[in-house]
């Protein structure tokens, strides 16, 4: 038994290799404290390993990461500048504990910080901000409740049968599984400018108020990043209805194989994405993220060479 597979059944973790099209959930309340894992490698969808990944639980500020993808969507389509200045609603300072940035109603920051500080913090305020900045184009009388519509049409665009967006930020109870977050992290990935704002371990933002200007830095709450393991991106969460959440992705450069069900030489990319939802604690859940990491490549190594890359039947398929 491989080390990946002796620690999971430490853990009471059944493993399996693929995720299934059942639409059955279980939901799981926030005193329950059984994990949701998934790890797959992204380029051909393959799972490696997976536990509860259907089991419908709070994602906490995992949300943020939907709200910044929209957001995202909405900024590549109508090519808004990530300089320009939105305000701060008043909707947006309603949670004070996670408005970590101190913002006011009628302060400004710019698309960009407002990224920052949603995705490399678990920041309640500019996720808000930012969902009032893109859903006013929708709506001028109810701004938020179309950016929420829209975060839905995303999640049943990609197939997440599981969750159902309540608010534009972790502070309102969002519940989904760890297959879903994956589809919604395989979509993030494509977007370069949204995984570079994800890898950032640090960086200043300024907030405009009318007394005058403030810098504030943030350092990133992904401890991934500093470490070993090619890991570039993506978000953890941390709240009391979801315990210790984690998304993130890794990448190695591409491997030219031989391609068993042609014979001849093919470029493989490589990215394995993790996603952990209600671990126990930050300690806990950056661990088994790295041992995740560390086995998680070298099953996909295993795999790579005797299995046809192109197979796609059996794994998870984003939609087109």
């Amino acid at each position: 038994m491989n080390k990946a597979l002796t620690y999971l059944c430490t853990l009471g973790i059944a493993v399996c290799g693929l995720f299934t099209s059942c639409t059955y959930q279980r939901i799981i309340t926030p005193e329950q404290t059984t994990p949701s894992y998934v790890t797959l490698e992204v380029n051909s969808g393959r799972v490696l390993y997976s536990s509860n990944s259907n089991l419908k639980r709070p994602i906490g500020m995992l949300t943020n990461l939907a709200t910044a993808v929209v957001v995202m969507d909405w900024v590549n389509a109508h090519g808004v500048d990530m300089n320009r200045l939105i305000t701060v609603p008043a909707q947006a300072v309603m949670w004070q504990r996670t408005n970590l940035l101190r913002l006011r109603a009628g302060d400004s920051i710019s698309v960009r910080d407002a990224l920052y500080s949603s995705l490399m913090w678990d920041d309640s305020a500019c996720a808000t901000t930012l969902a009032y900045a893109c859903g006013s184009v929708l709506s001028n009388s109810n701004p938020e409740n179309a950016f929420i519509a829209q975060m839905n049409n995303l999640a049943r665009r990609l197939g997440m049968t599981s969750t159902v967006f309540k608010g534009t930020n972790g502070a309102v109870i969002t519940q989904s599984s760890a297959r879903d977050m994956a589809l919604l992290g395989m979509y993030a990935i494509n977007d370069p400018n949204l995984l570079a704002i994800t890898a950032q371990t640090g960086c200043i933002v300024t907030i405009h108020s009318p007394s005058g200007n403030r810098r504030q830095t943030i350092r990133n709450n992904n401890k991934l990043l500093s470490g070993s393991g090619h890991v570039d991106g993506l978000k953890v969460g941390q709240s009391r209805s979801a315990g210790s959440c984690l998304m993130v992705t890794a990448r190695r450069a591409s491997v030219k194989r031989v391609n068993p069900a042609t014979g001849k030489e093919a470029t493989f990319p490589q990215r394995l994405l993790i996603v952990m939802l209600g671990m126990p604690s930050s300690t806990t859940r950056y661990q088994e993220a790295s041992r995740f990491l560390r086995d998680g490549w070298n099953a996909w190594d295993a795999w790579l060479p005797t299995n046809d890359y192109q197979d796609r039947s059996k794994f998870i398929i984003l939609p087109n």
